[in-house]
């Protein structure tokens, strides 16, 4: 098998990966010719011949590979940039409440945990930094990589909210959650295809009415 195209190096098939792919891919070959004999479908259909295999790949190496991934996120966010001071007149950050947004949210997929059906997130995040910036793009491909993995949005708010606090130790962390959970859509109670689940996290001074408000005109009409 290749390397997996991701932008984290981290992601390479080891033999754990190889062992689950296997594991995954036989069971699935069970399912998939219960289903057949179930519904009376020709089992041996060339459609069906890889989809075992595709679907074990999928949730190795793609849809599953956040799991276990919060101390790389907090490492990919700790490469920030120093900036204790400002260069015109040597003010002391701390003397400082500039909001940082990322007023077009990122959007990415991740995985209910109940039904393993998938959840389109839209995600803002906000913070007020103390002594450090961290470049756009890292923000970016954390969350990309954190939302990978079979989670309650709950949770995930939370812990994405978690990470920022973690590896900035800024001030304020503001993170905004919308998802769009097909579990809701595809099955079950068949909702609105536009129904959202918002949530949301929220730390430090950006409790503060004032710069909370800020934030919410900020990332308003962005989505």
């Amino acid at each position: 098998m290749k390397k997996e195209n991701f932008r984290s190096p981290i992601y390479t098939i080891d033999s754990a990966k190889r062992k689950a792919i296997k594991k995954i891919e036989k069971n699935w070959r069970g399912i998939i010719d219960a289903l057949c004999e179930c519904y009376g479908v020709n089992g041996n259909d060339e459609n069906f011949t890889e989809t075992p295999r595709r679907i074990a790949e999928m949730l190795v190496l793609e849809r599953c590979s956040g799991m276990n991934s919060k101390e790389v996120c907090i490492e990919l966010l700790k490469k920030s940039f120093p900036n204790m001071y400002d260069t015109k007149d040597g003010k002391e950050m701390e003397d400082y409440d500039q909001l940082i947004v990322t007023t077009n949210p990122v959007i990415t997929y991740g995985i209910c945990p109940h039904h393993f059906e998938n959840v389109e997130y839209h995600i803002w995040t906000a913070y007020v930094p103390k002594k450090n910036f961290v470049g756009l793009s890292k923000f970016s491909r954390f969350i990309d990589l954190f939302v990978r993995q079979p989670i309650l949005q709950e949770t995930l708010t939370i812990e994405l909210a978690n990470i920022i606090e973690e590896a900035l130790e800024p001030k304020g962390v503001f993170v905004l959650v919308k998802g769009k959970h097909d579990c809701m859509i595809a099955r079950g109670a068949r909702t609105n295809s536009n129904q959202y689940v918002v949530t949301s996290s929220c730390r430090g001074v950006l409790q503060n009415e004032t710069m909370k408000n800020e934030f919410f005109e900020l990332i308003k009409n962005k989505d």
